[in-house]
Formats: structure tokens, sequence, C-alpha cells
């Protein structure tokens, strides 16, 4: 029988402890006990939930050209602690090669379908202690809470002996909590004020200036008056007192906790058409937010408020290399053209929607799913070696717990990712995803500009767009619209220059002040321009501007200048020097009503007597 010896170990760490010169030489003297003849030995040093190693695809390799019949290894989960899908493929491969897997005192034949069965059981086990590995690690870290045994990074005012478990004052550091609480009690400072005042006399254990949010974490914290508390991912809070010396009373603390409240007590959020919409930064990958900006006018008696698309708070929008700051107006009238074009003109689609929904679009999707396969074997290999590093028990067990929940996230944000992709490639594939679905879905957000409060603005933008994606690089902001079918759609919103949203509103602006010239005009007919400019408080060249961009006004008086206006004074007194060519000046001003200057320059002129 030819044989494949495999061997693996998680992480470098594992390759010490564990080692796989032992593993060899267990498994070499096995395969010779048996009378197999040794073709290659194989080893990774990667994660057991990863299927694209260099060991097991060079291993996989001889297998199907013919060379291996069995594939040795300690333990079945040394080869595999795949999830379902990858443990089929793998499966797949050997049974269909007609290649065992053996373990020293078993072989399993996965042409068997009991012996498939107990290998199945094995891959679900490894997965399962691996899991129960970390359970018990959260339960170990609650129950030394609960005994009042701290643990991980501990404020920069207390030192902590491992060794004792011992909690005692650091006296370098332990005058920065009553400093801290003098200026915010007595005499009434707040964060930024505090932070500023710390950074005059000394740095932060990290050799760093002093924030706003630092100060809030030490007012806020209850180590300070000697209570350790922990909240876990379970929700769980525990609480035990006296475990740190006290730097500050437990009366202090609830003063201090008082004025926070009165402080920092938040009003609801201003209804804004983006506020129910996650939009994410594509270059620093953090939470945009909606702000309110304040600006005023020139005089600075006027003030303006503004909403701005940045983010959350300053630290992140100064690590952020695009710093982005976006005016709405400069999407809002981009976004209900968008949805309109998309339902007037099919035409148009293709210019918000880069997707024909079609064989490229399928080609596209399999690229991307392959993508976030490759990334969910990263997140989850990195996942693997925070637990070998917390066995290591070298490292902070907090930064690690953090590191985790992290990697945890993203994750099952990839899985959810993954099975997006795989619901829009069925539902192309059926035809059930196409330009008519699309359209079908918008018609609802054909309300938009009907909605005049802003709260039923948000409410419709937030259901059909729960996230979005802001690019500055390429001046756009994409909506990531979620079908009825579970999947989502790219609608890419150009961004608006400063130029065009000021161009843009000096015409609505002009159109507003035309309509309301012309309502005037019907209700009281014969106005003359100047008379109308008074009424709506422009200047008449303004509204000679509007009629040039919206026509004519009706029922507006004549200019006296016009050409039109002469040739029908012109008319009028040459009827009348024709039935009396003796007529005086004050005659023709009474008859015609002309001004009797006009009259004679008219006269003199025309040469009407001559």
């Amino acid at each position: 029988m030819r044989v494949a010896i495999y061997i693996r170990v998680s992480t470098k760490l594992q390759e010490d402890r564990y080692s796989l010169k032992a593993q060899t030489t267990e498994l070499t003297r096995y395969a010779e006990s048996q009378n197999w003849k040794i073709i290659d030995i194989f080893k990774d040093v990667d994660s057991g939930t990863k299927l694209d190693k260099d060991g097991l695809e060079a291993m996989l390799d001889q297998v199907e050209d013919g060379k291996i019949d069995i594939v040795l290894c300690i333990e079945q989960d040394r080869l595999s602690r795949l999830d379902t899908i990858k443990w089929e493929y793998l499966k797949g491969v050997l049974r269909d090669n007609r290649v065992k897997i053996a373990e020293p005192g078993n072989i399993v034949d996965l042409s068997n379908e009991d012996d498939e069965f107990i290998s199945d059981l094995k891959n679900l086990l490894a997965q399962r202690s691996r899991r129960d590995l970390l359970r018990k690690m959260m339960r170990g870290k609650r129950q030394k809470t609960r005994e009042g045994k701290v643990w991980g990074k501990q404020p920069e005012e207390y030192h902590y002996n491992k060794e004792t478990e011992e909690v005692t004052v650091n006296e370098e550091r332990s005058w920065i909590i009553p400093f801290i609480d003098s200026l915010y009690i007595e005499k009434g400072l707040g964060a930024n004020a505090i932070a500023k005042e710390l950074n005059k006399i000394s740095k932060t254990a990290e050799g760093k200036l002093w924030t706003n949010q630092q100060v809030l974490g030490k007012l806020k914290n209850p180590a300070y008056h000697g209570v350790l508390q922990k909240t876990f991912s379970n929700g769980e809070t525990i609480t035990v007192p006296g475990v740190y010396p006290p730097l500050r009373s437990e009366l202090m603390y609830a003063r201090i906790q008082n004025i926070l409240k009165k402080r920092y007590r938040r009003k609801p959020a201003e209804p804004h058409f983006l506020r129910d919409v996650t939009i994410m930064c594509s270059t620093c990958q953090r939470e945009i937010s909606v702000k309110k900006h304040y600006t005023y006018s020139r005089d600075k008696t006027k003030k303006y408020g503004i909403f701005l698309l940045t983010h959350t708070n300053e630290i992140t929008q100064s690590k952020c290399i695009a710093k982005p700051v976006i005016n709405d107006k400069r999407v809002k009238y981009r976004i209900a053209k968008a949805v309109k074009d998309i339902l007037t003109d099919t035409n148009k689609i293709t210019e918000y929607i880069d997707s024909d929904f079609d064989e490229t679009e399928l080609f596209r999707i399999d690229a991307d799913v392959k993508k976030l396969q490759k990334l969910d074997a990263d997140v989850r290999t990195k996942m693997d070696k925070l637990l070998d590093l917390y066995l290591d028990d070298k490292w902070p067990k907090e930064k690690l717990d953090e590191r985790y929940r992290m990697l945890e996230e993203q994750a099952k944000r990839i899985e959810a990712d993954l099975k997006e992709k795989n619901r829009k490639r069925a539902l192309i594939q059926s035809d059930k995803l196409n330009y008519d679905t699309v359209t079908e879905f918008f018609s609802i957000a054909s309300r938009f500009e009907e909605l005049l409060e802003p709260a039923d603005q948000q409410r419709l933008i937030g259901s059909l767009f729960p996230t979005a994606t802001l690019d500055t690089e390429k001046n756009r902001l994409t909506l990531h619209a979620l079908l009825p079918q579970q999947v989502t759609v790219d609608v890419n919103i150009p961004i608006e220059s400063i130029e065009e949203v000021t161009e843009r509103e000096i015409m609505e602006q002009a159109k507003i002040r035309y309509i309301k010239a012309q309502q005037i005009l019907n209700e009281q007919k014969g106005l003359s321009l100047e008379a109308l400019s008074r009424l709506i408080g422009s200047q008449p060249t303004t509204l000679k501007w509007d009629q040039e961009r919206f026509g004519a006004f009706k029922h507006l008086a004549p200019n006296k200048q016009s050409s039109a206006v002469r040739q029908q004074r012109v008319a009028l007194l040459k009827e009348e020097l024709r039935r009396d060519p003796a007529i005086s000046g004050r005659q023709l001003e009474n008859k015609t009503g002309i001004n009797r200057k006009m009259i004679y320059k008219l006269i003199e002129e025309e040469g009407l007597k001559q």
C-alpha cells in the first residue's frame, strides 16, 4: 500500500510545543510496521479550518495522479477541521480516487457508508472542540471576575502583580484621578478643557496627548472607587466591590455620574433622509455619520444649519486619508433624479446600475465568491492563531478577546456576503433578477420628492437602502438597495460639485420667482415690468433674465421703449393727422393719450407733417 503521511500544526507556537518531528517519527514507524510504502511526507503550519494549504494541496495533487492509496495522520483533526462544504469537497477527492484515511490503529474507507459517517462525526467533533475551548475560556474569565480577580490590562493608576494577584496603587500616576475630579466638580470644566490642563502637566502612560474620551473614561470607571466591573459578550455584567484601592470616594463617583447624565443627555437626532442608512467610507472602512453643522451669514446676523456626511469623531476623521466632508445637498437631488430616471427611462438605468444581470454578472459574482472564500479562510486562520496565543499565556487576554471579537464579526459579515452572492447568482440564472424587477422595486421610491416631512423621507430611504458606501476618490455615493429577494443591487449616485449645486439652486430660485410673478400678473393684468419688480422684490433686469430662461410673462404691459409700441403710436398719430392736418399738439395728446413731448418727437423723427 502506498501511503502519504500528513502532519499539521496551527502555528509556529504549536510547532514547537507539539513537534512536527514527533508526529513524523510516530507515523513513519507505524507505516513501516504495516509494511506500507511511504510516498512522501506532507506538512502544514496552518489552520485546520483552511482548505487551501500548501502541504494539503500538494498531497491532493498526488492523490489525483493516482500515486497514493492511504493518507496517514496522527488524528483526523490534523487533516481537517473544515466546515461542511469544504469537508465534503475533501472527502470527494479522496473517495473518487479510492484513497482511505488512516490513524494509528484505525483505517476509514470513505466508500463505506458507516466509515464515512464515523469520519463525519470526527470532523464535527473537531469543530465542536474548538468552540468548546472558546466557551471554556470565557467561563473561566467570568469565574475569575466573580472571585474578584483582575485580568487583562489595568488602569495606569494601579500596578498588578500576576504572581500574588495583588493590585496596588501606582504612586507615580495616582495623582491623575483627584486632579481630574477637582477640575470637573469644583471648577466645572468639561472633558476637553480637562484634557488641555493635563497636557500642560503630563502625557498619558503611553506618552501620547490626552483626549476628551480618555478623560471621560476616567470619570466613568468604577475601578477608582474600588469596584471591579466587567461586561461580557453574553450580556452579563459582573460587579465586585473592594477589589481596587480607592482613589475617589463612592460619593464623589455618584456626584460625577449625576453631572455626566445632565451634561451628556442626548437629544433625539434631527430627522434626515440618510439618517437610517449605514454609510461606510471606502477609504478607511469606518462609518460615516450625518452631522449637523452651523454656519453664519456674512454679516453674522443669521445662523444656518447644514448637514454634512463625515466621520463620527475627529480622531477617526484625522486618521482617514480621504477626510470626507460632503454637504448633503450634493447627493439629495441626484438620488431623487436617479429614482426618476430609472422609472421613466430604461436607457438610463445603466448610468446608475453597473449590471446587466447576464453571464458577465455571473462571472463577476463567481470571482467575488472566490475572494470571499479566501478571505473567510484567512480570518478563520487568524482566529485559530489567537487561540494558540491565548493558550501560550504570554499575551494580554483582554487584547486577544477584543481582537477575537473583531475577527468573529468579520467572519459573520463574510458568511452573510457569501449567502447573498449565492442567492443573487441563483436569481439571475432563473431570470428572477433583471431590470424589470429592479424597476418594480424602485417604484416605491417614486414618492420621495412628495414627502415633505424629513422623518418620512428618512423612513423611506432607510427601508430601501439599509447600507451605502461613500467613495470620495470616485466622487460617488453607492446605495446598496435591498430587494425583497434578499439580494442587494448597487445604485451609483454621482456627487455634485459645489458649482453644480450653486447653479442648480440659482435656477430653482429663479423658477420659484418666475411662477410667483406670473401668479401676480394673472391677478393684476397689465402691470408694467417696473411695478411687477417692486411687488416681487427683485430688479427688473432679473425678471428679464427669468423671461429669457422660462418664456415671456403673460398679461405684462408692453415695454414703452419697444418697437411695437412705437409703431402703434405712429399709426395713431398718422390717422389723426390725416383727418385734421392742422390739429394741435394738445389736441393730439387728448385724443391719443400719448405724452405731448413724445408726440413732437415722433412727428419730427417719422416726418409725419411732411
